[in-house]
């Protein structure tokens, strides 16, 4: 009995414990937005070619559907060291440490892969780090530390169950005794759960109004990727065709409550290799681009123009070569839809011009975004 009553006793306290923490986890899902992947940036199959920059705390993956092609591309996109060593039940280890590793756990990964117009196949592998951040939720102690006021509940409810459990477990007390502590026993153990659901219900209402108030909050990422493209002559057969390697930073800053100006400068270093194998063409591409955007953290509409230089009149004519698909200039016209806190939905129309301002060709893309939580 002596044992039986240690268990029913830790398996309280875990539940008590299981139960507190709960709270901050919901309290991560505070990303201002759910952007697309670097790696799809690389790719040119993102609805914004002006990347906005932001932060995610979670896997997430993305589906992206670009033309008329109903064949969908992926990308997932992962924060190792955000996973590792602070993605924790309790956020106070990631709050109490330096500006310098809380900037580091924003480092992810990214991988894509897309079947072109071209019927190639091209793959991207993308890291990206956020310099700055004008807001950072988690590290906001005040709005995520949970209610002392519910914790002091919990407790005594807690306390309370623990005593009418030891009183229900004695031998020497009427079966009518026992059956009033246990009818007690699952009265407080409602109070206790109704307790538990309250606190993440007003913890998550102070997400919504944090996300409202900032979600145009300014920010600063830089990136670094490469492209492999590759033809498929056979079934069980690849062979590279060509290569690049991009570096970019993008930017963003806020006006007001509902507006969000973005901006971008890439450098892009490109290869097309032959049928030996071997480097016969070669070229550089400068990108620079200003976007606008306007609406809410669940709805926002934009409008960006971005500007593509080769260092050679062939090389953003080159298929082959251009791996990035670059215009001379490109007007993308679309907008964010946030499903739920895990899911957004980007659309864009984009038109293509030559250096003449001649418009060359438009293409609709469509992404979905979700977060694996």
């Amino acid at each position: 009995m002596k044992t039986l009553t240690l268990l029913l006793l830790g398996m309280g306290l875990a539940r008590c414990i299981f139960a507190q923490n709960d709270a901050p986890n919901v309290a991560k899902a505070s990303e201002f937005a759910i952007p697309v992947s670097p790696a799809f940036d690389l790719l040119a199959v993102n609805p914004s070619q002006i990347l906005r920059p932001n932060n995610i705390r979670e896997f997430k993956v993305d589906w992206s559907f670009r033309s008329w092609r109903l064949k969908p591309n992926l990308a997932i996109q992962a924060q190792p060291i955000w996973e590792i060593f602070y993605n924790r039940a309790d956020l106070q280890t990631y709050q109490r440490t330096s500006s310098f590793l809380k900037t580091l756990s924003t480092l992810d990964f990214s991988a894509g892969t897309i079947e072109d117009d071209s019927q190639n196949r091209r793959v991207a592998l993308a890291a990206k780090i956020n310099l700055y951040r004008e807001r950072d939720p988690l590290s906001d102690i005040e709005l995520f530390t949970v209610d002392t006021t519910f914790n002091r509940l919990q407790s005594s409810r807690l306390s309370m169950m623990v005593d009418l459990q030891l009183i229900s477990n004695r031998t020497n007390i009427s079966m009518r005794e026992k059956l009033r502590c246990e009818q007690q026993l699952d009265s407080i153990q409602q109070e206790y759960n109704n307790l538990d659901k309250l606190q993440k219900d007003n913890i998550q209402n102070l997400v919504v109004r944090y996300l409202r108030s900032n979600w145009n909050a300014s920010h600063v990422d830089v990136a670094f990727g490469k492209i492999f493209a590759y033809a498929n002559p056979q079934i069980d057969s690849l062979e590279l065709r060509g290569q690049a390697t991009a570096f970019w930073v993008s930017a963003s800053k806020g006006l007001g409550r509902k507006v969000l100006i973005t901006g971008l400068f890439k450098y892009i270093m490109q290869e097309k290799r032959g049928e030996l194998n071997f480097a016969n063409a070669s070229g550089n591409i400068f990108s620079m681009g200003l976007g606008f955007r306007y609406g809410s953290p669940k709805f926002n509409f934009f409008t960006d123009f971005l500007y593509s230089q080769g260092n050679a009149q062939f090389v953003m004519a080159d298929p082959g070569l251009n791996l990035t698909q670059l215009s001379a200039y490109s007007i993308t016209y679309g907008g964010d839809w946030r499903l739920s806190r895990n899911v957004m939905l980007s659309y864009g129309v984009r038109t293509d011009y030559t250096e003449k301002m001649q418009f060359k060709n438009i293409i609709p893309v469509a992404n979905l975004a979700c977060m694996m939580r």
